[in-house]
C-alpha cells in the first residue's frame, strides 16, 4: 500500500501491552513507511508525548494501570491534534459505541489484518489538519547529518560516526533500553564474536561526552541484563 508522500515517517505512538503483538505491528507499521514507537501502557505514552512529536496513536484498551478509555479521554483534552486508533479484542457494539463517544477516531477490534490497519491511520492521518511538530524546550536534539548534538541551553558537541551510530540505536528504542546486540549491531559488528569491551568502550565515550552537556541526570545508563538506556528526551532533527 503506497503512502501519500504528505504522511510518509508520520510519528506515531503504538500502545500495546502484548510484547509480541506490540513489536510485530511496529514492524508493519515501520515498513509501510512510518515512524513509530511501541509502548506498554499508559505511563510510557506521557512519557513519550512530553518529549516526542506525534501525530497518531494507536491505543489498546485492556492495558495495566490505566485502560485505553481512559488515555483516550485524557489526551483527547490535553492534545486535540493527535489521530487516535482503538485497536482492542472488545468487539461489541457496545464497546465500539464507547471508544468513538470517549473520543477515538476509529475503532478497529483485534485481529486486524495490517492492511486494514494501515489503511484507516493513512485515511485518518490525510484527514488531520496537519500540526507543528513542535517538542517542549528542554528536549536536546541530534542531526545525524552533521553529527551535532545540541542540549537544551544551546551548548553543542560533534559526536564522532561511531558515537553518532550508537544514539541513533538508543533513540529507537527510547524510552526503553536498547540491547546489547542491537548496539554491537549497530556499530557493525556480529553479535557472536564481537569484542565486547569494544561497545564498552564505545558507550564509556558517548557517555562521557553527553555528561559535557550538563545534565542533572545520567543520560547514558546501564540496563541490568539488557543493554544501556538513554534517559533524557532527545529527538532527531535534520538540516
Amino acid at each position: 500500500m503506497k503512502i501519500p508522500s504528505t504522511v510518509a515517517g508520520a510519528p506515531i505512538a503504538l500502545v500495546e501491552d502484548n510484547l509480541s503483538l506490540r513489536t510485530e505491528l511496529v514492524f508493519h507499521l515501520n515498513c509501510a513507511g512510518f515512524r513509530v514507537t511501541g509502548l506498554a501502557d499508559g505511563a510510557a505514552l506521557d512519557k513519550h508525548l512530553s518529549s516526542q512529536p506525534c501525530r497518531l496513536i494507536v491505543l489498546d484498551l485492556g492495558l495495566p494501570g490505566e485502560d485505553g478509555l481512559s488515555i483516550c479521554r485524557r489526551v483527547r483534552v490535553s492534545r486535540p491534534e493527535i489521530g487516535i486508533v482503538m485497536l482492542t479484542a472488545r468487539g461489541m457494539a457496545a464497546d465500539r459505541l464507547i471508544g468513538l463517544q470517549d473520543g477515538a477516531d476509529a475503532y478497529l477490534v483485534k485481529p486486524t489484518p495490517p492492511d486494514e490497519l494501515l489503511a484507516v491511520i493513512r485515511n485518518l492521518l490525510c484527514r488531520l489538519q496537519p500540526a507543528p511538530l513542535t517538542v517542549p524546550p528542554h528536549v536536546w536534539h541530534f542531526d545525524p547529518v552533521t553529527l551535532r548534538l545540541v542540549s537544551p541551553d544551546g551548548s553543542v558537541l560533534l559526536l564522532t560516526h561511531s558515537e553518532s551510530l550508537l544514539l541513533q540505536t538508543l533513540l529507537r528504542y527510547a524510552p526503553g533500553p536498547a540491547s546489547r546486540r542491537q548496539l554491537i549491531e549497530a556499530l557493525g559488528g556480529s553479535y557472536l564474536d564481537f569484542d565486547e569491551r569494544r561497545l564498552e568502550m564505545a558507550v564509556s565515550r558517548l557517555r562521557r561526552k553527553l555528561g559535557q552537556l550538563g545534565s542533572a541526570d545520567e543520560p547514558l545508563r546501564a540496563a541490568r541484563g539488557v543493554g544501556y538506556q538513554l534517559t533524557v528526551p532527545c529527538v532527531l532533527q535534520s538540516t
